[in-house]
């Protein structure tokens, strides 16, 4: 069962490429080293990929056995349909949604449409937990949430745009973005559907904390720390590119 407490117990954890720095939390979680952190993530999200599978309505992502009267034995798991690319991305595409439209070259270069479900999660060996992803929590808010569900036009975590003070106090897009999302979203194309459509999501890409901000500096909005809840979190994004479009600068 999900203790109230790993709120607290998480809230050491921070992302981007490298995991390099030295951990000086005294979370017994985050002081995992390198090597075993990364071990952890790969475990985990092996064992979240068999756990879940997409909804054949939204192609959200749902827990086996988790809805009353469904038979979802039959529907296949992401482990089965998903793919790890070179970077060590995993990402798996909706069997009953794909996208046949473009797909981005970049965040620099490419303008994104975004509908979204981000959650996040650090991998512990708790035995508080029966899986290695323990407790999964929303990141940011979802677009499903937010005015009438709309796609969203260039969501942070994929393209971040820094005010005049930000940047004098030193804040840079890694602090912000997920790097890497942009790297797995090169694995989709477009739907080519309305953005103002009601969602159906295309797939997943999931983020080991290597891939994402790892241990280092995140921006909340008001500072930047190396001890936010971020630190050593793996990110999954279920989401649908409905259209992308090439960046304009002013």
């Amino acid at each position: 069962m999900i203790k109230k407490f790993f709120v607290t117990l998480v809230t050491c954890s921070i992302f981007l490429i490298s995991c390099n720095s030295d951990d000086d939390s005294t979370n017994k979680e985050t002081k995992i080293p390198i090597e075993e952190r990364n071990a952890l993530d790969d475990e985990a999200i092996e064992q979240l990929l068999n756990d879940y599978y997409f909804d054949s309505t939204t192609g959200k992502l749902t827990k086996f056995d988790t809805i009353t009267g469904n038979d979802d034995d039959a529907y296949p798991s992401l482990k089965s349909i998903a793919k790890k690319d070179d970077l060590g991305i995993w990402y798996a595409e909706n069997p009953n949604h794909v996208g046949t439209g473009e797909s981005i070259v970049s965040s620099d270069s490419t303008s994104i449409y975004l509908s979204y479900k981000a959650s996040f999660f650090v991998a512990t060996n708790s035995t508080d937990y029966s899986r290695k992803y323990g407790y999964v929590q929303s990141y940011v808010t979802s677009s499903t949430n937010t005015g009438d569900g709309s796609a969203l036009k260039d969501p942070e975590f994929y393209y971040a745009t820094l005010t005049s003070t930000e940047i004098s106090n030193g804040v840079k897009r890694e602090n912000i973005e997920l790097k890497n999302f942009a790297e797995g979203l090169k694995h989709f194309k477009t739907t080519d559907r309305a953005i103002t459509d009601l969602y159906n999501f295309q797939g997943v890409i999931i983020l080991p904390s290597r891939l994402a901000f790892a241990r280092n500096k995140y921006y909340t909005g008001s500072s930047l720390t190396e001890n936010s809840s971020y630190r050593d979190a793996s990110f999954v994004i279920n989401f649908e590119l409905p259209k992308i479009q090439k960046r304009t600068t002013d």
